[in-house]
């Protein structure tokens, strides 16, 4: 069942005589061919139909989320959109699916590009509030939305064409019907290349900033020179997630693991504990806001006890960032309503306490340090930096203002 249909977790429960009953091991009978290996392709026609918009587009996009992941479609989905020629966005466990250095990657234009495109092509990317619930896509465009669950297609904005099937198999269906005609899209290509440069260019000055206190997009930087595609990244936060995803190199499948698309905070540690167990001696690196790390922190403890040498980064800011923003614009500063944190909670210190190590950082040149010393100790650590409240260039839910 986890591996049929839409992928995802099951809930298997034992009754108790089952459980502690006993058998002699030679007489089970193992089960075996029990699952198809066979893929929905989709209904041909609508596969078709797909082709044809995305082969007479002017101005197309494509987006992969976690659904390109889970059937093994990053190659599919890449071919396509070079086919198209059209600019490769991610989200979500898509992340790595597309190495960054790609030529039609991008990751900074995307409100330009949903806005403007005139076909779009979601693959396996629920239309959640990461999409503003469809709102981010122009009245323009035509959506192709494929995708193995049929309830995620059409929900919360309509589309063109909508294919239930599995995505490998029906992204591999659409560029056979597209087949070797030859397509273009030089201008379109080049201006949102254009406004990821001077995106980039613009981030510049925070991404390099002295300021006090220290600017988020500085330590998402900083932390930057500690991933590389042997490091698995665990994003367990809101606001601090957010930016990391923006500006962290995530270049193979699986390397990113987030809260996904309810939000689920604190369960970073628990990912960080599967990262350790199935790639045992490679890096783990945690980023955290400072409120998902008080709802599951104390499970240092058993990293400390299974030996696993986890380092979380908290982007501290003293506050539920995602919440309190919208409490602001809608009841004013003054009527904020049990989203604010401590102020400069030691929370190096309470991983310290469990046996770990803790590092406490407030200046931006202390940030690669405090990280270097993190992963050399060899132990679980916790590397707590204070963060701006309300910094320059981002806005509500850190959302970048370019």
């Amino acid at each position: 069942m986890a591996l049929t249909g839409r992928y995802g977790p099951v809930f298997l429960e034992i009754p108790s005589d089952i459980l502690f009953g006993r058998l002699e091991e030679d007489s089970i009978e193992w089960p075996e061919h029990y699952r198809t290996e066979g893929r929905t392709s989709g209904d041909v026609a609508l596969v078709r139909e797909a082709a044809e918009l995305l082969a007479h587009a002017e101005r197309p996009a494509v987006m992969g989320g976690t659904g390109i992941y889970w059937s093994d479609a990053g190659d599919a989905f890449r071919e396509l959109a070079e086919k198209v020629q059209a600019p490769i966005y991610l989200n979500d466990m898509g992340r790595g699916m597309v190495h960054q250095e790609h030529a039609q990657f991008m990751s900074r234009t995307r409100r330009t590009a949903f806005g403007e495109a005139d076909v779009i092509l979601f693959a396996g990317t629920m239309m959640d509030f990461r999409l503003r619930y469809g709102k981010s896509v122009g009245p323009q465009a035509k959506v192709i939305a494929v995708d193995i669950d049929p309830n995620e297609i059409g929900r919360n904005r309509g589309v063109d064409v909508g294919i239930e099937g599995d995505p490998r198999a029906v992204l591999q269906g659409i560029a056979a019907e597209i087949g070797g005609r030859k397509i273009r899209h030089d201008e379109w290509i080049a201006k949102l290349r254009d406004g990821e440069t001077k995106i980039v260019e613009l981030r510049q000055r925070w991404l390099h900033s002295d300021a006090d206190p220290i600017h988020p997009l500085r330590l998402c930087n900083e932390i930057a020179k500690f991933v590389d595609e042997e490091t698995t990244v665990v994003g367990d936060g809101g606001d601090i997630v957010g930016l990391a995803s923006q500006v962290l190199p995530v270049n193979r499948p699986s390397q990113f693991m987030g809260p996904g698309p309810l939000g689920t905070l604190g369960v970073g540690t628990g990912f960080c504990m599967a990262a350790s167990v199935v790639h045992p001696g490679k890096r783990v690196l945690m980023v955290n806001g400072d409120g998902s790390f008080g709802l599951n922190g104390f499970d240092f403890d058993t990293f400390v006890r299974f030996g696993m040498p986890v380092v979380s980064v908290v982007g501290n800011d003293r506050q539920w960032g995602q919440i309190i923003v919208g409490q602001a614009k809608m009841y004013g500063e003054d009527r904020v309503v049990a989203t604010r944190l401590g102020d400069n909670a030691r929370y190096d210190k309470v991983v310290e306490a469990l046996g770990g190590h803790g590092e406490f950082v407030t200046r931006p040149d202390d940030i690669a340090p405090a990280i270097e010393r993190a992963f050399a100790s060899g132990k679980p650590a916790c590397v707590n930096v204070i963060i701006d409240q309300k910094p320059e260039g981002v806005s509500g839910g850190y959302e970048f203002m370019g």
